[in-house]
This record gives C-alpha cells, sequence and structure tokens, in this order.
C-alpha cells in the first residue's frame, strides 16, 4: 500500500490535474489508494491550481470511475465479488442494497471506505446505473469539496484530522437518513391505519 501510494503520489506530481484525475478513476474501480491524499498534495504544491477546480476534477474522475465499476460488476457478476471480497461483507452491502438503495450507494461515497465495493455491487445486483452516477455525484462531490474546504481554511494541519471530519460527517448523514426511514415508515403506516379506522367507525354506526 506504501509503495502505491508513493507511485500515486509521483503520478500527480508529474501529470498535475490529468494524473488526479486517473488515480481517482481507477480508485472507484479498481485502485485501491483513495485520492483525498493526492488531492490535499496537488493543494498544497507551489504551482496549485484552482482548488475548487481540484475538487471538481477529483469528483469527475471518481464519478466516470465508478461507472466503470458498474460495467466490471455487471461484466464479472458474483465471481468478481467473491474473488475481491470476503462473503459476509458482500452480504452485508447486498441488505444495505435491499433496505435502502440509493441512499446506500450515496453514504458510501462520503465515507472512507473503499467506493469500489459499492461500485461493482452495484453493477453484480444490477442496480439502477443512472442512480447510482447521480449518488456518485452528490456524495463524491460533497466529499472532496469538503476536503478542499478544510485545506483551505486549516492548511497542511488538517491533514491527521480529514478522516475524522469525513467520519463525523458520515455519522451525521447516516442518522439523517435513519430518522428520515423512520418517519417515512411511520407516515405510511398511518396513512394505512386511518382508512381502517374509518371503515371501523362505519361499521359501529
Amino acid at each position: 500500500m506504501e509503495g502505491l501510494k508513493q507511485w500515486a503520489l509521483h503520478i500527480t506530481e508529474a501529470y498535475g490535474l490529468s494524473g488526479l484525475f486517473g488515480i481517482a478513476f481507477l480508485e472507484s474501480s479498481v485502485f485501491p489508494v483513495p485520492p483525498d491524499v493526492l488531492l490535499v498534495a496537488l493543494l498544497l504544491s507551489p504551482s496549485a491550481p484552482s482548488p475548487w477546480l481540484v475538487a471538481a476534477v477529483c469528483t469527475a474522475g471518481s464519478v466516470l470511475g465508478a461507472g466503470l465499476g458498474w460495467v466490471l460488476g455487471t461484466v464479472g457478476g458474483y465471481p468478481l465479488l467473491h474473488r475481491l471480497f470476503k462473503e459476509e461483507k458482500i452480504q452485508a452491502i447486498e441488505r444495505m442494497y435491499q433496505r435502502y438503495g440509493m441512499y446506500a450507494i450515496l453514504i458510501a461515497a462520503f465515507t472512507p471506505l473503499p467506493y469500489k465495493i459499492f461500485t461493482i455491487a452495484s453493477g453484480v445486483f444490477r442496480y439502477n446505473v443512472w442512480s447510482m452516477m447521480l449518488a456518485s455525484v452528490v456524495g463524491r462531490g460533497a466529499r472532496f469539496f469538503a476536503v478542499v474546504y478544510l485545506v483551505n481554511r486549516f492548511g497542511s494541519s488538517i491533514l491527521s484530522e480529514i478522516d475524522r471530519a469525513l467520519l463525523a460527517g458520515t455519522v451525521v448523514t447516516v442518522l439523517a437518513t435513519v430518522a428520515y426511514f423512520y418517519w417515512r415508515a411511520r407516515r405510511q403506516r398511518s396513512r394505512q391505519l386511518q382508512p381502517t379506522a374509518i371503515c371501523a367507525e362505519l361499521a359501529n354506526d
């Protein structure tokens, strides 16, 4: 991993935005090193381009790479998943898809977890590719623009805190998602009970 990280840093330093785009593209489908470190390294370089352009390029590469992950999943199917990940992890991801759908992808796109697990799984489970791409745009964009904001605000000192900040944001996102589903379930149950109550009242009359 350390060797791959140094190689990715070299690519980014040598090719700038193009290198960052390439690494972000590969990370969403096959590459294990997250692009955040490379994004920060590019932001802190003496000849750094516009921070928001850096975030946009990183997001674009990651989203297009998610599309490649989806294609790999549709072609490779379950055998590819079993070759890359443990069975319990596959089952956990499948349960998340069945219960939360697009929200599972959205949360995964923002977390420090390897996103390629979800992009490949999306293809294996035949999840709608456009919904996955939309979730990738929102989740990956929120993540990388948040990193750019933190670096602009706190400089290199934020490097050791980025994962904690993303984790905190993930916790808030998960809690908000759970609260939404709880509220929606109660609302649907209330709608179902109302006709029953009316029918019972009419029967009593």
